[in-house]
């Protein structure tokens, strides 16, 4: 039995009248590799999926040999995440893809980042895309449609885009949420985790890694048990729900 504050994720499982599609979502690939490991590790003993959002040129050769080899179980799925993770904007919120940068730069570090990301990973590169700080323009989502890219995964708060080829499949709970800038208890995670399954649409998990000490790993690990294993939940990629949700998500 996992802990107390995954109660009301008991109680709404227990009650739907469908089952509920997850994906788990982990930020920043190519920084803070130990602890990336330790990431997947938890999600390996489950057997569960997660999609890694890789930071183009933080990519090294360790770091694409161990993706690769994790990566052909099928379990851990590879998308591209900005080209560096660099914010561009002199004021207001950060955007690596934002208003700043023309529409030619931004095309480049788009194909530039899918480059050096097949390079690495070759067939396990997945057409998804999350902007670092899940915000981009629409003329960078247009972009990511011209250029082949068939999802964008940022927050659900955005306002969607709504570009003719490409499926948004947003996350919808952040791990390090925070209210008024208290960060998120368990109890709330908890709450905040129920609310999300009880909706029809899929539960987005997004993890960052980087940020990840033991504690939290501990209780993402009761997290995925209990989803892992639990007959109204099917854990699943990104790239699946999109392709099964195309025509409906558009």
């Amino acid at each position: 039995m996992t802990g107390h504050w995954l109660d009301p994720v008991r109680e709404v499982l227990a009650s739907v009248d469908s089952p509920r599609q997850v994906f788990f979502r982990d930020d920043d690939a190519g920084w803070e590799d130990d602890a990336l490991f330790l990431l997947l590790d938890v999600f390996a003993r489950h057997r569960t999926a997660i999609d890694l959002a890789v930071i183009p040129v933080a990519v090294t050769r360790p770091l694409a040999a161990s993706l690769r080899r994790r990566a052909r179980n099928g379990e851990v799925h590879l998308h591209q995440h900005g080209w560096d993770h660099h914010n561009h904007e002199v004021d207001g919120r950060k955007h690596e893809f934002g208003p700043s940068r023309s529409v030619d730069d931004i095309r480049r570090s788009l194909v530039e980042g899918a480059q050096r990301l097949n390079a690495a990973f070759g067939e396990f590169v997945e057409p998804v895309f999350t902007p670092p700080w899940n915000r981009c323009t629409p003329e960078t989502a247009a972009i990511l449609a011209d250029e082949a890219w068939e999802v964008l995964s940022r927050d659900h708060t955005a306002e969607p885009l709504e570009v003719p080829g490409l499926v948004e499949i947003p996350v919808t709970f952040d791990w390090f949420g925070r209210t008024r800038g208290t960060p998120w208890d368990l109890a709330e995670r908890g709450r905040r985790l129920a609310a999300s399954l009880g909706e029809p649409h899929p539960t987005g998990v997004m993890l960052h890694h980087g940020v990840t000490g033991d504690a939290d790993r501990a209780s993402i690990d009761e997290l995925v048990a209990l989803l892992a294993g639990h007959p109204s939940v099917t854990t699943t990629s990104i790239l699946e729900i999109a392709r099964q949700h195309a025509p409906l998500l558009r």
